[in-house]
């Protein structure tokens, strides 16, 4: 009896090991650009995906725009008072490229991210969040990585919509928020980050930040690489923000069924274009997170 009740129990595990690893589905989203254009268009065999260096079948393809889950992550340290009067000003006039279904959620940051107006569909709650936080004095440290994590952690994994933030920050950041931890949260979410550099100064050079001791310089450009984001400097607040939002509706949605894999382990991910892609478009590049943590 005991024999037959440890193989009942063995066959059991084995039944739900094959159930979660042919019901696991991994979405990655891809941004195609060529010669500073956004590609549309495109087809699931345009597409080629690479699970740990393994190809896989593309299961399901969306090529369509749809609904977006969005946090706008304001940077509140001290040295943002000019981009803020400008947001504040004329910069929330680009929300109007977000689609009625589209739900946006405000944070602020400095050492940590502070959620302002949770996620909504409503346009004018947010804008009347920004007036009123960018309206006060700003100050404070900046922890550019940290606060990324906590926006990740507050979207948490969707199982409809795509997650992004969009980033304003003069990424001026010195913090020992590693980098890993960052995108450990940001894969594990599968959240895009788009950045908005609001300032004319040069961004950190690599050879600087490697210099310093101690506390390390941040640079979001790092972290946009990594997780399909772009990145983008410049003192135009209004025109600059409106173009990134819509550059955040217009990703490629694919699904691949997840090979196995213990849960929480972390699984390279690279998306690119086939032959008959590159043949429509041989100078595109392909826009998507490096990595996915197993379900």
């Amino acid at each position: 009896m005991k024999s037959l009740l440890a193989l009942a129990l063995l066959s059991s595990v084995i039944l739900a090991q094959t159930f979660h690893s042919s019901t696991t589905m991994v979405r990655a989203e891809a941004l195609v650009e060529e010669n500073g254009h956004v590609v549309t268009g495109l087809q699931a065999e345009d597409f080629t995906v690479l699970d740990d260096d393994q190809p896989q079948p593309i299961a399901n393809f969306g090529a369509e725009s749809g609904s977006i889950r969005l946090v706008l992550l304001l940077d509140a340290s001290g040295s943002m008072q000019p981009a803020a009067r400008q947001l504040t000003q004329t910069g929330l006039a680009a929300m109007s490229v977000l689609h009625p279904d589209d739900t946006v959620a405000l944070m602020t940051f400095d050492k940590k991210a502070t959620v302002r107006v949770p996620l909504t569909a409503d346009r004018n709650a947010v804008i009347a969040g920004v007036s009123k936080t960018l309206g006060k004095p700003l100050g404070g440290g900046t922890d550019i990585y940290h606060s990324l994590s906590d926006a990740a952690k507050y979207l948490g994994v969707s199982p409809t919509a795509p997650n992004v933030i969009l980033i304003l920050t003069d990424n001026a950041a010195r913090a020992d928020t590693t980098e890993a931890a960052t995108l450990h949260e940001l894969w594990a979410s599968s959240v895009s980050v788009d950045a908005l550099v609001v300032s004319s100064a040069p961004l950190w050079d690599e050879k600087v930040s490697q210099s310093l001791a101690g506390t390390k310089m941040q640079d979001v450009r790092r972290i946009t690489d990594q997780t399909g984001g772009v990145v983008q400097q410049t003192p135009d607040v209004e025109g600059a923000l409106r173009a990134m939002l819509e550059r955040s509706r217009t990703r490629y949605t694919l699904f691949f069924r997840q090979p196995d894999a213990a849960p929480g382990t972390t699984r390279h991910l690279k998306v690119g274009l086939s032959a008959a892609g590159m043949a429509k478009h041989p100078n595109a590049k392909v826009r998507s997170r490096t990595a996915y943590i197993a379900q």
